[in-house]
């Protein structure tokens, strides 16, 4: 739901791509034209040190912002200071806000967490992406003539802090899985809705008070 609200939203921007494993690198052009693509990365204390892997190459920008007390310097990238509230969807929103009428034409919204599969609370695989989803396949622009690239991983009941994952944020190797915003098998392709107390997001209590 959040998605499909996100794509009418942002109906008016020229391409988006959003990441709640790295693979070849080029330059994408449409109809002999380069398109300029933007990571816009939402930073706290996560490693950057990947962001060379894009930073300072042809028709790339990379901006990160930063709500870590000390903010870091990352060769070939813009880095911006923010205060510290709102998590991820306040930068995100600050950033179309304030670059709406110099948006790139390909913008990619991304935690600035290291890029790689999975989700798993506690354990090393919190890429956020889905099995067979590589972090190019969202900077890639216009995929097969498309104006968004969405790929749709989990799901929050507020303020009950119930949650659902897609299998292939959970489980590699399914041959069902793969790029597609929504399980090719429906609602079979889902896991059952779960509830921990001891969810980190629930550190405050409340979900809601924690986002």
């Amino acid at each position: 739901t959040f998605a499909r609200a996100a794509m009418h939203v942002f109906r008016g921007m020229r391409g988006l791509a959003l990441v709640l494993s790295l693979g070849s690198f080029c330059t994408w052009a449409v109809d002999g034209k380069a398109l300029r693509t933007e990571l816009v990365l939402a930073h706290y204390a996560e490693d950057l040190s990947w962001v060379s892997r894009y930073a300072g190459k042809e028709n790339i920008g990379v901006t990160v912002y930063s709500k870590a007390d000390d903010i870091p310097e990352v060769a070939g990238a813009l880095v911006l200071p923010l205060a510290n509230f709102g998590r991820e969807s306040h930068t995100y929103l600050h950033h179309i806000v304030h670059n709406y009428d110099n948006l790139a034409d390909w913008s990619v919204f991304s935690q600035a967490t290291t890029p790689g599969w999975g989700y798993l609370i506690g354990g090393s695989n919190n890429g956020h992406l889905n099995d067979k989803v590589s972090f190019d396949d969202y900077v890639r622009p216009f995929p097969e003539g498309r104006d968004s690239f969405f790929v749709i991983n989990s799901a929050s009941q507020f303020p009950r802090a119930a949650q659902l994952n897609r299998h292939g944020i959970i489980v590699q190797g399914l041959p069902e899985e793969g790029p597609e915003m929504c399980p090719k098998q429906g609602a079979d392709g889902w896991t059952d809705w779960w509830f921990l107390p001891d969810h980190p997001h629930l550190n405050g209590g409340d979900m809601l008070e924690f986002y």
